[in-house]
């Protein structure tokens, strides 16, 4: 297997996109949104979090030794992160700002304590835990960040401190998180407990990392297969409302990452092309950007312009929206999360030097 898989990229790309459909739901009764796949189209937040532990414990399940190596990993993932989400956040506030007493406004009064508020449940990457209460970002998608970072630091200090029985730690992770998701009666945990939610699939990359670490498979012939059980998986769960079966998505994404990680097929190569391999790379700021553009297409066509609510109209709002969010994110991927990232570099070496 290559040392980069670059066709995971572009799956992560494309479900980036399609998770903006998803939160295109300020018309319900659309056939762009009330469909099966739409509607659960949030499940795909679960494959970034199975494909990020796969990810993160190919690059550093045996590079953590020391307490050192431990906050140097934290280090990069806090670099990798938190430019951008702070940078969104900051975004989010300042239109709310702006956007009080005019035709811009999106939601009711909800007034400035709210703002900081979630901003600092946010900022501080608790968003998916209820230590300063299970608030809703106002960057709405900024939770699943906040889980993102908790599971750094559960892989962190599990490689640091049970290196020779790490598998074994994971597993119970994963026993437990499982446990907890059932005993909740809902699996799309997010504001609250979404945290456990997040190591649940980390932990499951985790492992799907160990197994192909180990042997090579050709897996060429599950490439449809795997795209044809996640669409019935999905229409499933959605038709008879089998919300505790949903967590059957990240096992199936596990094995996803094991096919097209062994696959040289059709699907692989196109994944493996130069417009999805670049969906991939900006997926992270699609992901933080597309709330904003949504929320500023549908106020500007259907409120200033006061276009009609017809399908069609809903259709050109929501390729407009992920168009503008494409473009968007080309260049908050080259400002904020590439450029940022070199300015806290050189500040960090500076002061290690100093």
């Amino acid at each position: 297997m290559k040392e980069r898989v670059e066709q995971l990229d572009g799956l992560r790309g494309i479900f980036a996109v399609l998770v903006i459909a998803h939160h295109h739901n300020a018309f319900k009764d659309s056939l762009f949104y009330n469909n099966f796949f739409v509607i659960n189209a949030s499940l795909f937040v679960d494959f970034f979090f199975v494909l990020s532990g796969f990810v993160i414990a190919r690059n550093y399940v045996g590079r953590i030794h020391t307490a050192r190596d431990f906050f140097t990993f934290l280090k990069k993932r806090f670099i990798r992160l938190y430019p951008l989400l702070f940078y969104t956040e900051v975004v989010f506030i300042l239109a709310n700002l702006l956007g009080e007493g005019s035709p811009l406004k999106n939601a009711g009064d909800l007034g400035i304590s709210y703002y900081l508020s979630t901003a600092l449940d946010t900022l501080t990457f608790m968003g998916s835990t209820p230590v300063f209460g299970s608030w809703m970002s106002i960057n709405y998608p900024a939770w699943s960040i906040s889980a993102e970072m908790i599971a750094y630091l559960v892989f962190g200090l599990v490689v640091l401190f049970s290196a020779r029985n790490k598998y074994i730690i994971f597993g119970l992770i994963t026993l437990l998180a499982g446990a907890f998701i059932l005993s909740r009666g809902e699996y799309l945990l997010a504001y609250d407990f979404g945290f456990v939610r997040g190591v649940f699939c980390f932990s499951l990359g985790v492992f799907t990392n160990k197994v192909l670490s180990k042997r090579h498979f050709d897996l060429t012939a599950f490439e449809w297969p795997f795209v044809i059980i996640l669409v019935l998986g999905m229409f499933v769960v959605h038709h008879w409302g089998l919300n505790l079966w949903k967590m059957f998505f990240p096992f199936l994404f596990a094995g996803g990452i094991m096919v097209f990680a062994s696959s040289s097929g059709r699907i692989t190569q196109v994944l493996a092309s130069r417009p999805f391999q670049y969906l991939g790379r900006i997926s992270y700021s699609i992901y933080l950007n597309h709330a904003i553009v949504l929320i500023f297409v549908n106020v500007v066509l259907f409120r200033l312009m006061k276009l009609p609510v017809s399908e069609p109209m809903i259709g050109i709002s929501l390729l407009t929206s992920i168009i503008l969010t494409i473009i968007y994110s080309h260049f908050t991927y080259l400002w904020i999360e590439k450029g940022a990232a070199r300015l806290l570099n050189a500040k960090i070496s500076r002061s290690t030097v100093a």
